[in-house]
């Protein structure tokens, strides 16, 4: 799309967000929180072509954008260099710099070399909040994590009867109550302070990141079931769809566990990992492919193993993720076990 339509169709969209410029003369940059069910980030604000404009809204149509994408389509984003990564509702970022209509911003549970902030891209103006009060909530509050499916409806009231929208696995939200008026549903804050509520049965409450239990490797396995038969998505991070570091990454972090947002960087950036033989492999181990099996600079690729020679990976578009056998040989850099 070009870029000045692109601008015409972000001036229609309506939004929740109150869009605050950025301000060259801060020390530190500023602070916002997705507002969307997931935020696409872009290489640079031209990428995005005109199917992505579900994707640039608020509300965000994602599934609407995934399912009116050909496998060209799919694999352009990554050809193209269009996507980078996705961020969830509520996820506070780093506001790097601005343009027209849109952010560049920095993801800090997503760590990188690129940028000590967190991971960066470019993400539409009217899909980031500024209200400092939701950042005071989330400083003070517990917070509840959907753990069950790999999407869930976000409702308005604790009956669960009028939806808001569809939110990811792994997206936190702000606790308020457990729900005095309903024992089906969790009050938690939207980024506008306004009250919604989550079906109890979808999400758990913790107090902190590092209150979440340590998991085994069958936790984190069968936390990656949930997503079989999900779209890839090259730069996917949600239950939605996933590229093959962002479902590893994704599955670590609902556990307590943040580990870099690229597979080469998950190999090698974060020095969490101590290698693994192929005969001593356990469940949740990070198995790593390259074109070079002697350059960890050229590792491409990412899976979990699972068990009886078989691993969970996001292989690439149009091949839904997926538990498929271990492939050795060929391409197999190494494996790795995260210990935190």
């Amino acid at each position: 799309m070009a870029r000045a339509a692109l601008t015409v169709l972000l001036a229609g969209l309506t939004t929740s967000a109150i869009a605050a410029p950025h301000d060259s003369t801060r020390t530190t940059p500023s602070i916002g929180y997705i507002d969307v069910s997931v935020a696409t980030l872009w290489t640079n604000p031209s990428k995005p072509r005109a199917i992505d404009a579900p994707a640039l809204q608020n509300p965000a149509q994602i599934q609407q954008w995934l399912d009116s994408m050909t496998t060209a389509e799919y694999l352009d984003l990554t050809d193209s260099d269009r996507t980078q990564t996705q961020a969830l509702y509520g996820t506070q970022v780093h506001i790097l710099n601005s343009t027209d209509d849109w952010y560049e911003i920095a993801v800090p549970d997503q760590l990188t070399p690129k940028n000590a902030l967190g991971y960066p891209g470019w993400v539409a103006a009217v899909q980031v909040s500024f209200n400092e009060g939701y950042g005071k909530l989330q400083a003070s509050k517990p917070f509840a994590q959907v753990e069950s499916a790999a999407t869930v409806p976000l409702y308005h009231d604790p009956w669960l009867r009028n939806p808001i929208m569809n939110i990811s696995y792994g997206t936190r939200l702000p606790v308020l109550s457990t729900n005095p008026n309903s024992r089906c549903s969790i009050q938690v804050s939207l980024t506008s302070c306004k009250t919604a509520y989550l079906p109890s049965n979808s999400a758990k409450i913790y107090n902190s990141p590092s209150s979440i239990p340590h998991p085994t490797g069958a936790d984190l396995v069968r936390s990656g079931t949930l997503f079989l038969s999900r779209a890839y998505l090259w730069g996917g991070t949600s239950g939605y769809a996933f590229d093959c570091a962002g479902f590893t990454g994704t599955l670590y972090r609902a556990h307590g566990i943040t580990i870099a947002r690229d597979s080469g960087a998950q190999a090698t950036y974060t020095g969490h990992g101590v290698s693994v033989e192929k005969e001593a492999l356990e469940m949740r181990d990070l198995l790593f492919y390259a074109t070079n099996v002697s350059d960890a600079a050229s590792i491409h690729h990412v899976a979990m193993y699972a068990g009886q020679g078989e691993m969970l990976e996001a292989y690439g578009a149009g091949v839904p993720v997926r538990r498929t056998g271990v492939r050795f040989g060929g391409e197999f850099w190494g494996a790795e076990r995260v210990l935190v």
